[in-house]
């Protein structure tokens, strides 16, 4: 029998990135512009080496994210409101020696459209180059060799608004509720169908027979144009029965959305 080898690249996206590595964006990872047709800015992305010395590449993709836990980083202009285009950068390769700083300078130029309305972004992405080649390793006779190499990389997200232009709108997809070690937690998935991104924060008036029971938090949250996020909403422990849910979705400047839900909690459903 033949022996089968294997490389497999790991490759970690650093949207939000919580421990240390080699790399590091420190200028951090959102460029946002409020822009009308025919601006031209510059900025820059700085870095910073850490422990060795790093190669590192800087190219563009699309981004889209969806509240199932869906990542989409596609071909540059393949979203409908995708800005790679206006974006020019260099350079596309660095050395950031160890402990070193180095800046990626930008250029947003904005089609002179007087069509343009709503959010329009796209995504820097700065990454590591691995040193070397990695080793095939050996395998016995009848064996999977595998190796394993873990890239990373950082999504620095280029934002720009058309002044104050676009529609805010949301839908509330999906509800569920979920029984966990004897709480009740509302799943709420909200898309934005507007033109302009939002960044909701959402809350929960529950009612019970009784009259209101509380207001529950459920965080805030970055939407897209077309993406979707997943809300959790901790209600507590809630006897078994029927309760009346007001949920608001505040995304400030006077754009609150709602929805109302009868909710019917059973303790006995198994987690």
């Amino acid at each position: 029998m033949k022996k089968l080898l294997l490389l497999l690249s790991a490759v970690a996206i650093l949207l939000f990135p919580q421990i240390s590595y080699a790399l590091i964006v420190s200028s951090g990872l959102t460029v946002e512009k409020v822009v009308l047709p025919g601006d031209k800015i510059v900025g820059v992305i700085a870095l910073r080496g850490e422990e060795s010395d790093e190669t590192v590449r800087i190219y563009q993709t699309d981004y889209l994210f969806y509240a199932d836990g869906r990542n989409e980083f596609g071909k540059p202009g393949s979203n409908p409101r995708s800005n790679a285009s206006w974006i020019s950068y260099s350079p596309n390769q660095i050395t950031l020696p160890a402990g070193g700083r180095a800046e990626v300078t930008y250029q947003i130029t904005v089609p002179n459209d007087k069509d343009l309305r709503g959010t329009y972004w796209s995504v820097i992405m700065v990454e590591e180059v691995p040193k070397g080649t990695l080793e095939v390793p050996s395998a016995k006779k009848g064996e999977v060799a595998v190796g394993i190499r873990v890239v990373s990389r950082y999504a620095v997200q280029v934002v720009t608004h058309i002044g104050d232009t676009g529609t805010r709108a949301l839908e509330f997809a999906d509800k569920k509720l979920e029984m966990k070690d004897g709480k009740t937690c509302l799943i709420l998935d909200v898309k934005n169908t507007g033109e302009r991104w939002l960044v909701p924060e959402v809350y929960v008036d529950l009612f019970g027979q009784s009259g209101q029971l509380g207001r529950y938090p459920g965080g805030k949250l970055r939407i897209f144009p077309g993406c979707s996020v997943r809300y959790r909403v901790d209600l507590g422990a809630l006897k078994p029965g029927k309760y009346n849910a007001l949920v608001i979705a505040d995304c400030g400047e006077d754009n609150v959305f709602g929805a109302r839900y009868t909710l019917e909690v059973d303790n006995t459903a198994k987690p």
